[in-house]
């Protein structure tokens, strides 16, 4: 909502942060790949958190890095077996 927007950004100027870079829809979408990438919340409970109709939608917050790929690579029962 706008009153959350005024609040983000009053908080950012007080702390001499740039205001153009920081922006509620920014935060929440940071806030959506740490919670999927570190708090292990799964795809479909992360839709319904942001309140999403389409997992598709969810999908955009979702950036998968090399460690994650490695990861679930290594976690295969064929890798583990020939590694």
């Amino acid at each position: 909502s706008r009153a959350v927007q005024n609040i983000v950004k009053k908080y950012v100027i007080a702390s001499r942060l740039d205001p153009v870079s920081i922006s509620t829809h920014k935060l929440r979408h940071t806030s959506a790949t740490l919670m999927y990438k570190y708090g292990r919340v799964d795809i479909r409970s992360l839709q319904q958190i942001l309140g999403h109709e389409s997992i598709a939608t969810t999908e955009i917050y979702t950036h998968i890095d090399d460690h994650q790929l490695q990861s679930a690579v290594n976690s295969n029962l064929l890798a583990m077996m020939f590694n």
